[in-house]
């Protein structure tokens, strides 16, 4: 007699979870379970992400900024980014022959057509407005805000993590671009026919450009003022090379060092004296 499910069972519907994947009689091959549970644990990690940035999203979006609810969101959003790198590193475990034999029966999915990813490339123009809209709200603009961070830290918090989630988006595609190097080659056609060097393209968006373009102007600013970089060297050396070539190059020249050296013709022999 079969077993009654019990609570834990029921509540998390697992007899239902453990049938989406094939049974073993119907698999191309052992790694093809690998397969299908790396994919769809990646797919309910990215629903919670989208719930997790949306529940960050309200929470800038009140008459005071709600700092916990939007730093525990931004934080379990980066752990899932953890999690997601950690599922790409567990399919390297996969042979080119391997993947070959799934292959043949994926039809003609890819996963450029996964709804989870479209969600996270969707995401950085849809949360964007209402961090602007916070920093309106406070009257900072984003290039006073990196100028003097201690000023507003929670604003500043909030940037930044905005920044990571854009970092480990970015990685999480590099990762990926890396693996399909890995698993087909760099000129083998994907499912959807285009060559891996064509997917490299995505490795050059940015989800907040704004974020990324604000450390160009911020150290642009204290180039102007440090045209050499540091004031000094740990060494003693001066900021241009050797010791006193600074100083040297700063101070005007002479009368003297002005005009270069007249060129000196061969001498004539000297006379030796006759004993």
């Amino acid at each position: 007699m079969a077993q009654a499910p019990t609570d834990y069972e029921l509540y998390l519907r697992v007899p239902e979870l453990l049938s989406l994947q094939k049974p073993t009689a119907e698999r191309a091959c052992p790694d093809e379970l690998m397969f299908q549970v790396v994919h769809q644990t990646a797919e309910l990690w990215m629903k919670l992400l989208d719930h997790e940035m949306q529940e960050f999203t309200s929470s800038l979006d009140g008459k005071e900024l709600q700092l916990h609810i939007a730093q525990t969101a931004l934080h379990r959003v980066h752990h899932i980014q953890r999690l997601l790198l950690s599922g790409l590193e567990m399919l390297y475990t996969l042979s080119p022959t391997d993947y070959m034999r799934i292959r043949a029966v994926l039809g003609r999915g890819s996963g450029q057509e996964s709804p989870g990813f479209r969600r996270m490339l969707a995401l950085g123009s849809e949360v964007w407005p209402h961090f602007e809209r916070l920093l309106e709200r406070n009257n900072v603009q984003l290039i006073e805000l990196y100028h003097d961070p201690r000023h507003h830290p929670a604003l500043f918090a909030i940037a930044e993590g905005l920044l990571e989630f854009d970092l480990r988006l970015q990685e999480w595609r590099n990762r990926h671009i890396l693996l399909v190097y890995r698993t087909i080659g760099i000129g083998t056609p994907s499912l959807k026919g285009k060559h891996s060097e064509l997917l490299e393209k995505g490795l050059r968006t940015q989800f907040f450009p704004a974020l990324w373009a604000v450390r160009d102007e911020v150290f642009a600013k204290w180039t102007a003022g440090h045209p050499q970089g540091a004031e000094y060297s740990l060494t003693g050396a001066s900021p241009l090379g050797r010791p006193g070539e600074a100083a040297a190059a700063a101070s005007p020249p002479s009368a003297d060092a002005a005009s270069p050296p007249m060129p000196r013709g061969p001498r004539p022999p000297r006379k030796r004296s006759r004993p």
